[in-house]
Parts: structure tokens; sequence; C-alpha cells
């Protein structure tokens, strides 16, 4: 029954009296933090109100929801999308991630992913540009990888994506796991970790030139819906 009014509501943009994705959004953070337990499938629920909740946001500038996409991308053109159009409105596409293509990733990063990340990263895909990140059909975790840093990983940050102006690289600390409400959201100038040789560089030196922007993955992302992000509020 929640399903059918969480896809009715995601459908026409609607509330059902004072109940909405926000307010569902807000309870979550209030539960986690209260101290109650965030289980996958918790946070699986979150992103899902998370990002249709921001599309539908995006959507009301249908600029904000269009690229130049050709056949390759069909999978990800909006159901109403004209094939003769070069620039294409996208959709949301439920996720097509295998625990098994999220294991290799763990393998390649030497890290394992906080619940809320793989929640972020296996819920939808979809082309939201920074300081989300894509995650495209075809380009499964584009918007991590193309913010992947191995220095800041050995110094105990997990790069995940980049500032909306393409500056800093924005990590989840991973010091306070498993208690992922207690692993703040960190920002780094790109152009300091030049200043450092990745051989020889320690956490205390990196430390310094971090940035905290946000108590958590689910703040963070709540901030940036509501427009209380440092993007934002510059």
């Amino acid at each position: 029954m929640k399903e059918k009014i969480r896809r009715l509501l995601f459908q026409n943009g609607l509330q059902l009296g004072k109940i909405s994705f926000i307010s569902i959004v807000n309870d979550i953070i209030f539960s986690l933090k209260e101290g109650a337990e965030m289980t996958y499938d918790k946070y699986q629920e979150y992103m899902r109100i998370f990002f249709e909740q921001y599309y539908q946001k995006l959507s009301q500038e249908e600029i904000c929801v269009t690229l130049p996409f050709g056949e390759a991308e069909k999978e990800m053109w909006s159901d109403d999308a004209d094939p003769n159009d070069e620039w294409k409105k996208w959709k949301l596409v439920p996720a097509m991630i295998s625990d098994e293509e999220i294991k290799e990733l763990e393998k390649e990063i030497g890290v394992e992913l906080p619940l809320s990340l793989k929640a972020f990263l296996t819920v939808t895909h979809h082309c939201f540009d920074y300081p989300i990140g894509r995650n495209p059909v075809g380009e499964h975790f584009a918007g991590m990888r193309e913010s992947w840093n191995p220095v800041l990983v050995r110094c105990g940050y997990l790069p995940f994506t980049w500032d909306k102006e393409g500056y800093f690289i924005r990590c989840i600390r991973l010091e306070k796991m498993p208690e992922e409400e207690k692993c703040g959201i960190y920002q780094i100038d790109h152009e300091v970790l030049f200043d450092f040789d990745e051989d020889t560089v320690t956490p205390e030196e990196i430390d310094q030139c971090m940035e905290l922007i946000s108590e958590n993955l689910l703040t963070y992302l709540d901030e940036i819906l509501h427009d209380r992000d440092c993007d934002s509020i510059r």
C-alpha cells in the first residue's frame, strides 16, 4: 500500500493530506538522530524518496533534466522524449546493479562501502549533475568514479562526488564507521592535492585541508533537497 501511495505521489506531484515525501525523509533523519538503527532497507527507502523528490523539484525547469542523448542512452529517455530532438528529457530508472558488481567496485577501490552510500548507488539510475553525480544505466557509478582519489581513501576519506562548480571533491569520512550517522561529509579543494607527495602525505595533513559540510550522507542529501547545502547558500 505504501508503495502504491509513493508511486502516485511521484507520478502526479501530489500530497496525501499532510504526508509527503519530505515529511517521510524528515522522519527518517529524526529517527537516525535519536539513535534508531538504520538497516540497508531503510537506507534504500530513504534514497528512493530522495531521488524521486529531487527529480520532481528539478523538473520544474525541464532544462535541468535534459541532456544531449543518442540511441546509446535510450533507456534513460523519458517516455515522451522526441527521438528527433538532440536534447531529451531523461527519467529515473530502477537500478540494475548486482551485489557482484558492488563487490567488484569495493575490491577496485579497496574499501567496503557504507550501507548509506551503497543504497545511494544501487537504488536508481539517474543523470543528476553534481553535487549528486551521475549514475546512468550505461555507466554505473559515473559520478563516484569521476571523483575518485586513492590518496584520500588511504587517509580515511571516501570520495563520492564533487561540488556544483567542480572545485571540491566531496567525501565521507570513515573514521566513525560503522556508526554512519557520525560519518561526516567533508570537502577538499582538489588543487590542494597537487601540493602533496601522494606517497608521503599523512592523514593529518589531509585533515587540515578538509572542510566539514554536513553531519552524514542523509543530512547532506536532505540539505540539497531543501536548498540548505553550501552550494545553495554561497
